[in-house]
């Protein structure tokens, strides 16, 4: 093939590609500069999470045998474990039969799931700023905020940033922390990623595709870039007279 031959293949190639690609392609960057400039510890809240006391279990303190526990829970259990919740001792069980527990470490009695009042108490220990519950809602459906297991309790304050901590029912812990720093990272990590439902697979096939076609997009560019020096620059260099 000649050498304008292969020249108008790479123009063509770069262009058409380009005219598909380049929308994506500023997402692409405006994403990368959303993500390197916003520190993840800032998008995670952690910057607002107040300082935890460390609850510090005894053996001299009056526990219930995990015999008596597993009997009130009903069924055997394939995780066992002792939690601070509020400043008290509960055991979090997860059950073979599927089930999730928190029980009062002491007497065994069923903490979970926890109503609105401690989902509340657990977000204020949470949150280090000073700010107001504007509300309390318990959520049953995905949304874009959280996509963990429902169901959940949002707490809702009324800082700047308009927070919003994930309380769950059955573990009685903070499960997900958003703002609108987070939700202005998500948007781009969408956009950056191209999964628009989900918002969390990054191997899914259209930006698989849409990466093979910018590979291709930046090889034709170089080949068009080589194509320019050899005709501008090359012979200059040279001492040839350069052609305009």
């Amino acid at each position: 093939m000649k050498k304008r031959q292969w020249h108008t293949l790479f123009a063509k190639t770069h262009k058409w590609i380009g005219l598909i690609l380049g929308v994506q392609l500023v997402f692409w960057t405006v994403g990368g500069l959303v993500m390197t400039w916003i520190p993840i510890d800032t998008v995670r809240g952690q910057h607002k999470v107040a300082p935890q006391t460390e609850f510090i279990f005894s053996n001299k303190q009056n526990f219930i045998s995990i015999s008596a526990l597993l009997k009130k829970a009903g069924n055997s259990a394939k995780q066992i474990e002792f939690r601070n919740f509020l400043g008290n001792p509960v055991i979090y069980l997860e059950l073979n039969n599927g089930q999730r527990q928190l029980r009062d470490a002491q007497t065994g009695n069923l903490i979970s799931p926890i109503g609105a009042d401690l989902a509340q108490q657990v977000a204020l220990a949470d949150f280090a700023l000073n700010a107001k519950i504007k509300r309390v809602v318990e959520i049953s459906e995905k949304s874009v905020d959280y996509r963990g297991p429902l169901p959940v309790w949002q707490v809702t304050f009324d800082d700047k940033e308009n927070s919003a901590i994930y309380v769950s029912p059955v573990e009685g812990k903070v499960v997900a922390r958003r703002s609108s720093i987070w939700r202005f990272y998500d948007f781009f990590w969408m956009l950056h990623i191209m999964d628009y439902n989900e918002r969390h697979d990054t191997n899914n096939w259209l930006v698989i595709i849409t990466s093979l076609f910018a590979v291709l997009f930046s090889i034709s560019g170089i080949g068009l870039l080589f194509f320019r020096f050899y005709r501008r620059d090359f012979n200059f260099l040279l001492g040839e007279k350069k052609r305009i």
